[in-house]
């Protein structure tokens, strides 16, 4: 039995490895820098200004993000600024567990969007490893009432539940002063087993409690 078992844990790597991936969210975040009021960094991660959403850890990130969905240029509520005049800051993120990400969809602010983004991963929240830096997200020019996301891959795939964003030369004054700002983050994973895998490894791990109750 215990072979059986094995075989089927096997086969769930295997069928969860060629799985599509799927879009996660941050659970928690922080930001060395917020504006006051309704603009900290909760809204990054919350789908707030988003105008069709995603079901975190379900939701295919290819076909979501191929729908080219967009974010509200309303700021309140819905993205995040840093104090007026800091043009520079570090994000952290909890991804709520370790996952193997490769890719990040970024919706950087129409009017004070950043300029340049470091990313850099952990497993421990203490030791964090670059693993792309020089991510340039688009620069809107504060002409838009909506804005997509960039999709930057992040040089392989990579072990990580703790995400620090090191964003800077955030590029556009707005007219009450200048600020770094962005609506949404989130990254792609294929490690969510897709509901029909789960059901089969159920399927036969229930068989095999029968059979051992009945002492085949």
């Amino acid at each position: 039995m215990k072979r059986i078992f094995l075989a089927l844990l096997a086969l769930l790597v295997i069928m969860t490895s060629d799985a599509n991936a799927v879009i996660i969210s941050p659970t928690a975040g922080t930001a060395s820098s917020t504006f006051s009021g309704d603009f900290d960094i909760g809204n990054t991660f919350d789908q707030s200004g988003l105008a069709t959403g995603f079901t975190s850890g379900v939701t295919d990130f290819d076909t979501y993000l191929a729908g080219n969905p967009q974010h509200t240029f309303v700021a309140a509520d819905n993205e995040w600024f840093t104090a007026s005049g800091v043009l520079s800051a570090t994000i952290n993120y909890d991804l709520g567990a370790v996952f193997n990400i490769d890719r990040m969809a970024f919706w950087n602010d129409e009017f004070s969007g950043v300029g340049a983004i470091e990313v850099l991963l952990s497993t421990d929240n203490v030791s964090f490893t670059s693993v792309a830096s020089g991510l340039s997200p688009t620069n809107w020019g504060g002409n838009v009432t909506s804005y997509g996301a960039d999709v930057f891959g992040l040089n392989g795939t990579h072990a990580a539940r703790w995400v620090r964003l090191n964003v800077s030369q955030c590029p556009q004054p707005a007219p009450l002063g200048q600020f770094c700002g962005f609506g949404e983050v989130a990254f792609s994973t294929a490690d969510v087993p897709e509901p029909a895998t789960l059901a089969l490894l159920g399927l036969a791990v229930a068989g095999i409690g029968a059979r051992r109750r009945a002492g085949v």
